[in-house]
């Protein structure tokens, strides 16, 4: 087997099992993702005092799930016994945090954080990309594009003929969700969910066993309502999901000590492709996603992996 240079671009679930199964294979994996944390929408954000998981955060029974490969089981099942994750009903959930989940699905994997691809060149084999101020030419033997379809559609602008029909059936959907902390005592409020027909809220302070010296809850939109909220601002769609989470939860808030919007604009599948990856061997090309097959963790881990035996394979 040759060592290749492998480029990852996108380091959520989908990215990061495709890049565990090429690095025990061998290849040189590089993963890089435009936000501050990897993970994708396996999303943690720590303040002062308090702790807020808001993308997701449980995936479903992995013993149960037919399709997916032997490499991911075999992932999941450590980490059930490692207590990284435990079962929660019908579905599995981190036992400290989802950012400790995180790190271990991609232990001994090279990361950039705040690395964001703004062109590539297929016949050069070279990706820009932008960190701060600063910019660089990567080069790669093989890319990995591990993101949503139309970011993918704009990162390859027209340098696959009729690229963009092999997209058409995918279709995403968008949510916002917003975090706030609370200077009360967290015990006031004893379950872990409250919701109505717009929003889901969960109190972090009863989910995982992150320290919280706040109370601290996050608002989820549910689909309907996501779609009436999410085109507005960040601040905006803070002040909306205040309101709704003013109108649920059991007690009387103050002003937060902490609040945060938040917005996924391609955050869901509504559509998947129906494949499990795209491979373009002559272009050096790989796309993987949960939106190739579904919308949880286990379609994410499924996708990355096909592409890579795929690529191992070929």
């Amino acid at each position: 087997m040759t060592k290749k240079n492998i480029i990852i671009i996108g380091a959520g679930v989908s990215g990061i099992f495709c890049g565990k199964r090429l690095s025990e294979s061998g290849h040189s994996i590089l993963l890089i993702d435009k936000g501050r944390t990897i993970g994708g929408r396996l999303s943690t954000r720590k303040t002062d005092g308090a702790v807020f998981h808001h993308g997701a955060s449980s995936l479903p029974d992995f013993y149960k799930h037919k399709e997916l490969p032997e490499f991911a089981l075999a992932t999941f099942k450590r980490a059930e016994k490692e207590k990284i994750i435990h079962r929660i009903d019908n579905s599995f959930a981190p036992v400290s945090s989802v950012s400790h989940l995180v790190t271990y699905l991609a232990k001994n994997l090279r990361t950039k954080e705040g690395y964001q691809a703004t062109s590539l060149d297929l016949n050069r084999r070279t990706v820009e990309v932008k960190y701060g101020d600063s910019c660089s030419t990567l080069p790669y033997d093989l890319l990995i594009l591990s993101i949503p379809p139309i970011q993918a559609k704009n990162l390859i602008n027209n340098q696959i003929d009729e690229f963009d029909r092999h997209l058409e059936k995918a279709q995403m959907r968008s949510s916002a969700s917003a975090l706030f902390s609370f200077d009360l005592n967290p015990s006031l409020i004893g379950d872990k969910q409250f919701s109505n027909q717009r929003i889901v809220v969960e109190v972090e302070n009863n989910r995982f066993q992150c320290h919280q010296k706040l109370l601290s809850l996050t608002v989820h939109t549910k689909e309907t309502f996501a779609k009436k909220v999410v085109n507005n601002d960040k601040n905006k769609i803070k002040n909306i999901l205040f309101e709704e989470l003013s109108s649920v939860v059991p007690i009387s808030l103050p002003a937060p000590i902490y609040e945060a919007g938040h917005r996924w604009l391609y955050g869901f599948t509504a559509t998947s492709l129906d494949k499990s990856h795209l491979y373009y061997e002559k272009k050096n090309l790989g796309i993987c996603g949960d939106w190739c097959l579904g919308d949880t963790i286990l379609h994410a881990a499924s996708s990355g992996i096909k592409l890579a035996e795929q690529i191992l394979a070929s």
